[in-house]
């Protein structure tokens, strides 16, 4: 369009604030070639009154990916986990995703949907899982559970925390990722942050590293590691009936 033609820009904010001045003071008052009138005259004297509002919902406008389907039977997409069926393990899916759902289609199919999460977040339908995989995935943990208590029993002593639960294979990418970090910094400081962290409840692999990069592994805990730390009574916590008083309606000119 002419807005563009010949024209050079510095960032799209740039064009945003150009695009109202073209429409307004170039385009909306030179005489058009067809109608031989003013374009914003015209829609400020005849169509302005004419608009209707919006009744349905505003367009929502989505945003589409290719992902690869992981053993563990999810994808990433925008930092999030999606679930999708067996037989699409190893297999690039498209995604379309709008600020609600999340849509997973394999050769020209809708084959799942989600609702949208955060990053950080996983949607997981456990019906994706073959019945026959359930045994498995209990077990893979146990195993899991071993090799980390063969290392440290501190790190044990996590993953056992870390796994707990009815569906520990939900967790299996962050086990792994507490496997890696002992290649990465050492089994002696991932033990010792595996144990502050349990110290604080902190049952987060991301939390653990945390802790390591921060040398936070290199402090003493003031206490026994198997006791959980206490968080000290807020400075300025107030009581819950602090806030259920009924004002006093105050008289006027007081």
């Amino acid at each position: 369009m002419n807005f563009f033609r010949g024209e050079s820009w510095i960032d799209l904010e740039h064009v945003r604030r150009e695009a109202p001045r073209w429409c307004l003071q170039t385009a909306g008052t030179r005489i058009h070639g067809t109608t031989r009138q003013r374009p914003l005259a015209v829609f400020e004297n005849i169509e302005r009154e004419q608009l209707l509002p919006l009744t349905r919902e505003r367009f929502d406008p989505p945003t589409w990916a290719t992902c690869k389907v992981h053993p563990d039977h999810h994808i990433s997409f925008a930092k999030a986990l999606y679930s999708v069926p067996t037989r699409y393990i190893r297999q690039q899916v498209w995604v379309r995703a709008d600020s609600g759902l999340v849509r997973v289609y394999a050769n020209g199919s809708l084959i799942k949907t989600h609702p949208r999460q955060e990053p950080g977040g996983r949607a997981t339908d456990y019906d994706d899982y073959p019945a026959e995989l359930t045994p498995y995935a209990l077990r893979d943990p146990t195993r899991i559970i071993r090799q980390a208590t063969e290392l440290s029993p501190d790190i044990g002593r996590f993953m056992e925390q870390l796994l707990s639960g009815t569906l520990p294979w939900t967790k299996i990418r962050q086990a792994q990722k507490l496997l890696r970090l002992t290649k990465k910094y050492g089994e002696h400081r991932v033990a010792s942050a595996c144990r502050r962290a349990l110290a604080f409840e902190l049952i987060n692999v991301r939390r653990v590293e945390s802790i390591i990069i921060q040398d936070l592994d290199q402090l003493e805990l003031p206490i026994d590691h198997d006791t959980a730390v206490i968080p000290a009574e807020p400075r300025f916590g107030r009581s819950a009936h602090s806030f259920s008083h009924i004002p006093t309606p105050r008289s006027p000119g007081s």
